[in-house]
């Protein structure tokens, strides 16, 4: 059980950005920033969702043009919405449980999948918010494969997704900070080529604070084979390392997309930004996108038009949600709601990649340093070393170490898992590890006992998801299947990676490690007993992507090309995860910042070659 006391003592942070001052450019008010709901307004370039993507894509725009920009966004500011829960990186697993009430109304989108392996129905949290899910994740920060690029750029027909073409991207939006002064136990090497001096707003760091257990990690990965890494951001996963985050090292707080590049384009007059705004259709004259139908809250309907390009970054569900209400999709779905089809898709809302939280092996521990966070007076502390230098227990995410694990001893795995899997690169790994301890203590004495767990993510899946729409309108959830772990081959790497979890656990001292294995059982060993046992701890890690899939011309499950122009009409593009077309190993957050950073490079060069 997580406690949360210190939400109202924290009002007072001093080390929070302003959002008055945030929002206010020079001879700029406040209120300036935002569009008035109910009243029709033109535009260059209207953006529908302002979350990652969006964010990046927006500013980007302003920065380098007078062109005049829209956002529309369905939520509002996460640091009024959610206030400490969204901005302390401990509680960055706030609110996105896999349980039907643990969602957040006013920056969550309650979002429930279809029944999975489980047989449950499971929730899925999603940023409603400006900055997205850059305001909910972990704020876990890397790059993808160089392989994972070159596969990228082959299967989308166009070499400037290579790895070495897309590096510039990643450094761009990028402000890394070493910080070693600040780092102990976690001072590894970092790979500086991987960085520039010239990198943009988006604050990465190393975390301040090291969990007690995360200390036993390297050598835990270590003993089954792994490689020690420097960073994660050089385009080699293979191995293990300390985890880089994007929180700003001088506060502490997570380093969003709003709080980040938002905050600069915020002060720009040419950025108009319409929140609690959610986009009901895309508009089409003659084959092309002419704006976008808004409505606040299901009231007052209005329409913001666009003399060049709508760009849709709504995310993995709602972009190609928005695209089948507006007429764009699977022909029979379309006619299914009386929708007129504009463009016979059949792509929009399949080929939907996601990454598996299968949880993990789980043991008591008794770990020097937890003791001290039930002590009297400890919290106050805590909130003190928050304020005073943006450090402490409070700026750790609860993940310090990760570990990509290729298993490269295939012979357990069928000849068809065998097959399946041939269809990545080399440098491809299948399963992510983290250790980390099971639950928050800080401020309560209600519990002695500490438990950790060596989470196992399939990170090369092979089932794929789907997503679609159960009316004509953009305000009901769209249904939502990710469909995990039904593929035998995702079972089969499920199932060794859990291994592999165990066998690590054998290399963490007796003492720190306490007694038998509590989850799943040292008596669960066959494979089918191990299989349910992970079926049944399941759970989102929301790194769906590929909804919108990037690919060539005569894919006929495509939807975009590969500079993010919808196939088949004018003056529309999808920005964000949706458009990826497969999901590179890893957490989606770094790879979606360098992927929106190349393809508003695209948008800029149209826009520079139409003046």
């Amino acid at each position: 059980m997580k406690h949360h006391f210190l939400l109202l003592p924290l009002l007072t942070l001093g080390c929070d950005s302003s959002i008055i001052s945030q929002l206010s450019g020079e001879g700029r008010l406040t209120g300036s920033s935002f569009g008035i709901p109910g009243r029709n307004a033109t535009y260059d370039y209207v953006i529908v969702g302002g979350g990652l993507a969006g964010s990046v894509v927006a500013s980007r725009i302003t920065e380098h043009t007078n062109a005049s920009v829209a956002i529309i966004e369905a939520g509002s500011f996460y640091e009024l919405s959610n206030g400490n829960w969204s901005q302390i990186p401990y509680w960055s697993e706030q609110w996105v449980g896999a349980g039907e009430e643990d969602w957040q109304p006013l920056i969550d989108w309650g979002l429930m999948t279809e029944p999975q392996v489980s047989g449950k129905r499971i929730h899925y949290a999603q940023g409603k918010t400006l900055g997205g899910s850059s305001a909910r994740n972990q704020m876990l920060w890397h790059r993808g494969t160089k392989g994972a690029y070159r596969k990228w750029a082959d299967q989308v027909g166009d070499d400037s997704y290579t790895w070495e073409n897309m590096l510039k991207y990643f450094q761009r939006s990028v402000n890394f900070t070493p910080d070693v002064r600040n780092r102990t136990v976690n001072g590894s090497v970092y790979d500086a080529a991987a960085y520039t001096m010239s990198g943009g707003p988006l604050h990465v760091s190393y975390q301040k604070y090291i969990y007690p257990l995360s200390q036993y990690a390297p050598a835990a990965f270590a003993s089954v084979g792994m490689k020690s890494l420097p960073g994660f951001a050089s385009g080699d996963l293979d191995g293990y390392g300390w985890w880089q985050s994007t929180i700003d090292p001088e506060t502490g707080l997570r380093s969003s997309a709003e709080a980040t590049f938002l905050e600069a384009a915020f002060k720009r007059p040419t950025l108009t930004t319409y929140i609690n705004s959610q986009a009901r259709n895309i508009i089409f004259q003659n084959g092309s996108a002419t704006g976008v139908n808004v409505t606040n809250y299901g009231q007052r309907p209005f329409t913001l038009s666009a003399r060049k390009e709508v760009i849709v970054s709504a995310g993995a569900y709602h972009s190609p949600q928005l695209l089948m209400v507006s007429g764009i999709g699977p022909r029979s779905t379309l006619q299914r709601f009386d929708i007129p089809v504009i463009k016979d898709l059949p792509g929009v809302g399949q080929n939907m990649w996601d990454s598996q939280n299968l949880g993990g092996p789980t043991y008591e521990i008794s770990v020097p340093g937890f003791s001290t966070w039930q002590q009297p007076g400890y919290m106050e502390e805590v909130i003190d070393q928050l304020r005073s230098n943006g450090s402490g227990p409070l700026t750790n995410i609860g993940l310090d170490v990760g570990a990509w694990n290729t298993l490269p001893d295939r012979s357990k795995f069928s000849a068809a898992a065998n097959k399946s899997l041939a269809a990545f690169p080399a440098d491809w790994p299948l399963i992510e590890h983290s250790i980390q301890s099971s639950s928050k203590v800080l401020g309560t004495t209600d519990s002695k006992t500490q438990y950790g767990v060596i989470a196992c993510l399939v990170i090369a899946p092979t089932s794929r998801g789907n997503m679609t729409i159960q009316s004509a309108s953009n305000l009901d959830r769209p249904i939502i299947d990710p469909n995990w772990l039904r593929d035998p081959t995702d079972q089969e790497v499920a199932i060794q990676g859990y291994r592999a979890a165990r066998r690590a656990w054998q290399a963490i001292p007796e003492g720190i490690r306490v007694g038998d294995e509590v989850s799943p059982g040292k008596n669960v060993t066959s494979d089918a007993d191990l299989l349910e046992a992970i079926k049944k701890n399941l759970s989102p890690i929301h790194h769906a992507s590929s909804s919108c899939a990037m690919g060539r011309k005569n894919d006929t499950m495509a939807v975009v090309d590969s500079k993010a122009k919808v196939f088949g009409v004018r003056k529309l593009r999808v920005i964000d995860s949706s458009s990826f077309p497969f999901t590179p190993p890893g957490h989606t957050q770094g790879i979606t910042y360098g992927h929106a950073e190349k393809l508003v490079d695209d948008v800029l060069d149209d826009y520079f070659a139409s003046q």
